[in-house]
């Protein structure tokens, strides 16, 4: 037990963080590795979900190197991230939410504001859930930036497979298990955690009803840091450590902070 260590992965804006952690909290070993942003206009920020995947095995490995610890101590990761948003094609694959049509360009960074038009058009409606974000939305949270693709890019939205805030990305690709975190679905898509439900009036009044059509997000919703899983052997093999580690249930980077 005492030799016992988790992990805690850290994707910000700009770059990837890993750290060791005894189970008391003591951190013995840490890495950082910068991550790519693309900003081809005024208001959009875009991201790729495969090389924020790639730096996390960057910093996973070489924060076990500086603790001087083995995968096999290893019992259990978790992953904080920013609230962007990810977009995957049927077959798991990067699917782009840009005017560029480049595949890379699959995460619509958190700060991006291309859905102003978007998003005045939902606070207008004067919905229900919106009480639970503060009244109003912002143009970072998903639904507008949601719309913005439907409305902008119909090619992307009749290929998705998955939407996904970028925490629960991470925990999916970990585990090949899609359960979402609670935090980011209250906080950034309207899910009502208070109801364990979402309101579907919401998403069909805005023209986002088919949303949850095949899966493409789910009702799967989870209490941070509750067991997602354990590693799948690609990711396990990606991120060095091993079949037996754990998985928690992730969160917006900055409630975790």
């Amino acid at each position: 037990m005492a030799d016992q260590v988790v992990i805690g992965v850290d994707v910000g804006s700009s770059s990837v963080r890993a750290g060791v952690f005894t189970l008391d909290g003591v951190m013995l070993g840490t890495a950082s590795s910068p991550i790519l942003e693309f900003h081809p206009k005024a208001d959009f920020y875009e991201q790729s979900s495969e090389n924020i995947w790639d730096r996390a095995g960057d910093v996973v490995r070489g924060a076990l190197a500086e603790a001087g610890v083995t995968a096999d101590a290893v019992v259990g990761i978790s992953f904080d991230a920013t609230c962007s948003l990810v977009v995957l094609d049927t077959a798991g694959k990067p699917l782009t939410v840009s005017e560029t049509g480049e595949a890379e360009r699959n995460v619509i960074v958190w700060r991006d504001h291309r859905a102003i038009d978007q998003v005045n058009r939902i606070n207008a409606g004067g919905y229900d859930v919106l009480q639970y974000v503060g009244g109003i939305m912002s143009p970072e949270q998903e639904p507008p930036k949601l719309l913005w693709i439907k409305e902008n890019l119909p090619k992307t939205w009749q290929k998705v497979g998955k939407f996904f805030d970028l925490a629960d990305f991470m925990v999916y690709r970990a585990t090949g298990s899609d359960l979402r975190s609670l935090c980011t679905n209250v906080c950034k898509w309207t899910y009502l955690g208070h109801e364990s439900r979402w309101d579907l009036t919401f998403f069909d009044a805005i023209g986002l009803g088919d949303l949850f059509d095949a899966d493409k997000v789910t009702s799967d919703v989870a209490p941070m840091g509750e067991k997602a899983g354990v590693l799948s052997a690609e990711a396990a093999a990606h991120l060095g450590l091993t079949t037996k580690t754990a998985v928690g249930v992730g969160i917006i980077d900055a409630h975790s902070g």
